[in-house]
Protein backbone atom coordinates (compact mmCIF):
# COMPACT_ATOMS: atom_id res chain seq x y z
CA UNK A 1 0.00 0.00 0.00
CA UNK A 2 1.48 3.27 -0.69
CA UNK A 3 0.27 6.39 0.62
CA UNK A 4 0.73 10.12 -1.05
CA UNK A 5 -0.79 13.32 1.06
CA UNK A 6 0.88 16.49 2.23
CA UNK A 7 2.04 14.78 5.55
CA UNK A 8 2.57 11.43 4.35
CA UNK A 9 5.20 10.10 2.06
CA UNK A 10 6.25 6.73 3.25
CA UNK A 11 5.73 3.49 1.10
CA UNK A 12 5.91 0.08 2.09
CA UNK A 13 5.56 -3.26 0.07
CA UNK A 14 6.50 -6.44 -0.33
CA UNK A 15 10.14 -4.84 -1.72
CA UNK A 16 10.91 -3.17 1.32
CA UNK A 17 10.08 0.92 2.39
CA UNK A 18 10.48 3.77 0.52
CA UNK A 19 10.84 7.05 1.70
CA UNK A 20 10.48 10.83 -0.44
CA UNK A 21 11.59 14.13 1.02
CA UNK A 22 12.61 17.74 -0.16
CA UNK A 23 15.64 19.17 0.51
CA UNK A 24 16.14 22.72 1.41
CA UNK A 25 19.75 23.88 1.88
CA UNK A 26 22.45 22.25 1.68
CA UNK A 27 26.54 22.84 2.24
CA UNK A 28 29.72 21.03 2.27
CA UNK A 29 33.28 20.98 3.34
CA UNK A 30 36.10 19.19 2.51
CA UNK A 31 39.68 19.34 2.18
CA UNK A 32 40.43 21.76 -1.02
CA UNK A 33 36.18 21.31 -1.67
CA UNK A 34 34.44 24.54 -0.40
CA UNK A 35 32.07 26.53 -3.12
CA UNK A 36 29.05 24.91 -4.22
CA UNK A 37 30.96 25.43 -7.33
CA UNK A 38 34.17 23.84 -6.64
CA UNK A 39 31.50 20.75 -5.28
CA UNK A 40 29.41 20.42 -8.16
CA UNK A 41 32.49 20.28 -10.03
CA UNK A 42 33.82 17.67 -8.29
CA UNK A 43 30.46 15.62 -8.13
CA UNK A 44 30.75 15.50 -12.08
CA UNK A 45 33.80 14.14 -12.28
CA UNK A 46 34.96 10.66 -11.34
CA UNK A 47 35.79 11.80 -7.65
CA UNK A 48 38.87 11.03 -5.00
CA UNK A 49 39.10 11.31 -1.52
CA UNK A 50 39.27 15.72 -1.63
CA UNK A 51 42.85 16.96 -0.95
CA UNK A 52 44.61 20.26 -0.34
CA UNK A 53 44.00 23.05 2.48
CA UNK A 54 40.66 23.01 4.82
CA UNK A 55 39.13 26.29 4.35
CA UNK A 56 36.91 27.12 7.69
CA UNK A 57 35.79 30.51 8.44
CA UNK A 58 35.22 29.37 12.25
CA UNK A 59 35.49 33.47 13.11
CA UNK A 60 31.64 32.90 14.50
CA UNK A 61 32.61 30.11 17.28
CA UNK A 62 34.08 31.71 20.27
CA UNK A 63 37.80 31.74 21.17
CA UNK A 64 37.22 29.73 23.68
CA UNK A 65 35.12 26.76 21.97
CA UNK A 66 37.36 26.70 18.79
CA UNK A 67 40.76 25.63 21.10
CA UNK A 68 38.46 22.65 22.28
CA UNK A 69 37.28 21.93 18.79
CA UNK A 70 39.07 19.77 16.54
CA UNK A 71 39.21 20.24 13.25
CA UNK A 72 36.12 17.81 12.43
CA UNK A 73 33.80 19.11 15.17
CA UNK A 74 34.75 22.52 13.69
CA UNK A 75 33.69 21.10 9.77
CA UNK A 76 30.52 19.93 11.29
CA UNK A 77 29.58 23.36 12.83
CA UNK A 78 30.45 25.15 9.93
CA UNK A 79 27.86 23.47 7.71
CA UNK A 80 25.17 23.36 9.91
CA UNK A 81 25.91 26.85 10.28
CA UNK A 82 25.73 27.27 7.11
CA UNK A 83 22.32 25.45 6.50
CA UNK A 84 20.40 27.30 9.25
CA UNK A 85 21.59 30.50 8.04
CA UNK A 86 19.22 29.49 4.43
CA UNK A 87 16.48 29.02 6.38
CA UNK A 88 14.44 31.53 8.52
CA UNK A 89 13.97 28.93 11.76
CA UNK A 90 15.61 30.08 14.42
CA UNK A 91 15.66 26.57 16.34
CA UNK A 92 14.96 23.80 14.57
CA UNK A 93 15.50 19.03 14.88
CA UNK A 94 18.96 18.05 13.95
CA UNK A 95 20.36 14.86 13.12
CA UNK A 96 24.04 14.14 13.65
CA UNK A 97 25.63 11.46 11.96
CA UNK A 98 29.55 10.07 12.24
CA UNK A 99 30.92 6.21 11.65
CA UNK A 100 33.36 7.13 14.50
CA UNK A 101 33.13 10.25 15.84
CA UNK A 102 36.51 12.31 16.88
CA UNK A 103 37.85 9.08 17.67
CA UNK A 104 41.38 11.16 17.54
CA UNK A 105 40.34 12.63 21.17
CA UNK A 106 39.82 8.79 22.24
CA UNK A 107 42.71 7.63 21.08
CA UNK A 108 44.82 10.40 22.87
CA UNK A 109 42.56 9.61 26.34
CA UNK A 110 43.81 5.40 25.81
CA UNK A 111 47.82 6.81 25.18
CA UNK A 112 47.30 8.80 28.46
CA UNK A 113 45.48 6.33 30.34
CA UNK A 114 48.13 3.94 29.27
CA UNK A 115 51.02 5.98 30.52
CA UNK A 116 49.38 6.54 33.57
CA UNK A 117 49.11 10.28 32.66
CA UNK A 118 46.02 12.55 34.27
CA UNK A 119 42.65 12.50 31.60
CA UNK A 120 41.25 15.49 30.79
CA UNK A 121 37.72 15.69 31.54
CA UNK A 122 37.10 18.30 28.59
CA UNK A 123 38.98 16.13 26.07
CA UNK A 124 36.52 12.83 27.47
CA UNK A 125 33.32 15.48 26.99
CA UNK A 126 34.12 15.63 23.57
CA UNK A 127 35.65 12.18 22.86
CA UNK A 128 32.37 10.57 23.33
CA UNK A 129 29.72 10.19 20.11
CA UNK A 130 27.20 13.11 20.83
CA UNK A 131 29.92 15.71 21.71
CA UNK A 132 29.64 17.69 18.57
CA UNK A 133 26.17 18.06 19.32
CA UNK A 134 26.45 18.58 22.34
CA UNK A 135 28.89 21.29 21.84
CA UNK A 136 26.66 22.79 19.13
CA UNK A 137 23.58 22.82 20.88
CA UNK A 138 25.56 25.12 23.62
CA UNK A 139 26.84 27.11 21.45
CA UNK A 140 24.02 28.44 19.14
CA UNK A 141 21.45 28.10 22.40
CA UNK A 142 19.28 24.60 20.55
CA UNK A 143 16.76 23.31 22.79
CA UNK A 144 14.85 21.09 19.62
CA UNK A 145 15.77 17.66 18.98
CA UNK A 146 19.36 16.18 18.89
CA UNK A 147 20.21 12.66 17.94
CA UNK A 148 23.16 11.49 17.46
CA UNK A 149 23.78 7.88 15.24
CA UNK A 150 26.61 5.80 14.71
CA UNK A 151 25.63 3.41 11.97
CA UNK A 152 28.54 1.58 10.54
CA UNK A 153 28.80 2.50 6.47
CA UNK A 154 24.96 3.16 6.19
CA UNK A 155 25.06 6.46 8.77
CA UNK A 156 24.02 8.94 6.28
CA UNK A 157 20.84 6.46 5.64
CA UNK A 158 20.11 5.95 8.87
CA UNK A 159 20.48 9.63 9.81
CA UNK A 160 17.59 10.47 6.91
CA UNK A 161 15.23 7.72 8.76
CA UNK A 162 15.54 9.06 11.71
CA UNK A 163 14.97 12.77 10.25
CA UNK A 164 11.51 11.52 8.25
CA UNK A 165 10.81 9.99 11.82
CA UNK A 166 10.86 13.74 13.36
CA UNK A 167 9.38 15.15 9.99
CA UNK A 168 6.57 12.65 11.02
CA UNK A 169 5.79 13.75 14.38
CA UNK A 170 5.60 16.96 13.20
CA UNK A 171 8.46 19.29 12.76
CA UNK A 172 8.56 21.30 9.51
CA UNK A 173 12.29 20.90 8.62
CA UNK A 174 15.17 18.97 10.06
CA UNK A 175 18.57 19.63 9.31
CA UNK A 176 20.64 16.24 8.85
CA UNK A 177 24.62 16.55 9.48
CA UNK A 178 26.92 13.54 8.41
CA UNK A 179 30.66 14.07 9.04
CA UNK A 180 33.52 12.12 9.31
CA UNK A 181 37.56 11.74 8.81
CA UNK A 182 40.06 8.54 8.48
CA UNK A 183 40.79 6.76 11.81
CA UNK A 184 43.96 7.87 13.11
CA UNK A 185 47.41 6.43 14.73
CA UNK A 186 47.06 3.09 16.02
CA UNK A 187 43.34 3.10 14.77
CA UNK A 188 44.15 3.00 10.90
CA UNK A 189 44.63 -0.16 10.14
CA UNK A 190 40.91 -1.33 10.98
CA UNK A 191 39.34 1.14 8.64
CA UNK A 192 37.29 -0.46 5.54
CA UNK A 193 37.01 2.82 3.51
CA UNK A 194 39.04 5.53 1.97
CA UNK A 195 40.51 8.57 4.78
CA UNK A 196 38.99 11.40 4.20
CA UNK A 197 37.88 14.25 5.89
CA UNK A 198 34.74 16.11 5.13
CA UNK A 199 31.56 17.47 6.57
CA UNK A 200 28.10 18.09 4.88
CA UNK A 201 24.26 19.57 5.97
CA UNK A 202 21.22 19.18 4.74
CA UNK A 203 17.77 20.51 5.61
CA UNK A 204 15.05 18.27 4.31
CA UNK A 205 11.51 18.31 4.75
CA UNK A 206 8.83 16.37 3.44
CA UNK A 207 7.95 16.97 -0.38
CA UNK A 208 7.45 20.61 -1.48
CA UNK A 209 6.47 21.38 -4.54
CA UNK A 210 9.51 23.49 -6.56
CA UNK A 211 12.43 21.66 -4.09
CA UNK A 212 14.91 19.40 -5.31
CA UNK A 213 12.96 15.85 -4.15
CA UNK A 214 14.72 12.57 -3.59
CA UNK A 215 13.57 9.18 -2.24
CA UNK A 216 15.37 6.08 -0.31
CA UNK A 217 14.22 2.71 -0.31
CA UNK A 218 15.79 -0.32 1.50
CA UNK A 219 15.19 -3.10 -0.25
CA UNK A 220 16.37 -6.73 -1.54
CA UNK A 221 19.51 -5.90 -3.36
CA UNK A 222 20.54 -6.82 -6.77
CA UNK A 223 24.27 -7.35 -7.54
CA UNK A 224 27.13 -5.47 -6.17
CA UNK A 225 26.40 -1.87 -4.03
CA UNK A 226 28.40 0.91 -6.19
CA UNK A 227 28.33 -1.22 -9.34
CA UNK A 228 29.43 1.14 -12.31
CA UNK A 229 29.24 4.08 -10.31
CA UNK A 230 32.85 4.92 -10.23
CA UNK A 231 32.71 5.41 -6.61
CA UNK A 232 34.81 2.95 -4.56
CA UNK A 233 37.40 5.21 -4.01
CA UNK A 234 35.12 7.63 -1.96
CA UNK A 235 33.77 7.03 1.61
CA UNK A 236 30.16 6.13 2.04
CA UNK A 237 29.33 9.32 2.95
CA UNK A 238 30.86 11.14 0.36
CA UNK A 239 29.35 8.65 -2.45
CA UNK A 240 25.95 9.77 -1.00
CA UNK A 241 27.27 13.44 -1.27
CA UNK A 242 28.27 13.12 -4.86
CA UNK A 243 24.94 11.45 -5.77
CA UNK A 244 23.08 14.40 -4.33
CA UNK A 245 25.23 16.89 -6.13
CA UNK A 246 25.08 15.27 -9.91
CA UNK A 247 22.05 15.52 -11.49
CA UNK A 248 23.21 13.49 -14.37
CA UNK A 249 22.28 10.18 -11.47
CA UNK A 250 18.84 9.24 -11.71
CA UNK A 251 19.62 5.97 -8.80
CA UNK A 252 22.24 4.68 -7.10
CA UNK A 253 22.58 2.00 -4.58
CA UNK A 254 24.87 2.22 -1.79
CA UNK A 255 25.59 0.95 1.67
CA UNK A 256 24.02 -2.50 2.52
CA UNK A 257 20.94 -2.41 5.35
CA UNK A 258 21.64 -6.12 5.75
CA UNK A 259 22.71 -9.22 3.81
CA UNK A 260 20.71 -9.10 0.77
CA UNK A 261 19.33 -5.92 1.12
CA UNK A 262 20.71 -2.24 -0.11
CA UNK A 263 19.88 0.84 0.52
CA UNK A 264 18.54 2.55 -3.48
CA UNK A 265 18.61 6.42 -3.78
CA UNK A 266 16.58 8.16 -6.29
CA UNK A 267 16.45 11.74 -7.97
CA UNK A 268 12.94 12.76 -8.66
CA UNK A 269 11.41 14.54 -10.77
CA UNK A 270 8.18 16.60 -11.74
Amino acid sequence: MYCHTATQQISTSGAGVRIEFSIQAHSAVGRGLRTPCQWGTWAAAQPSAPLGELDLDVSSIPAMARRRLGSLAKMAVVVADDVLAQTSMADIPMVWVSRYGDSDKSLRLLRAQAGAQPLSPTAFALSVHNGVAAQYSILRGMVSNAICIAASSAGPEAGLVEAIGLLHEGASAVVLVCYDEGLPGEYARFGDAVAAEFAWALVVSLIRPGLPAFALTAAVAHGEADAGTGQAGLPHGLQVLRFLLDPTQAQWTGAQAAPGRGWTWERMHG
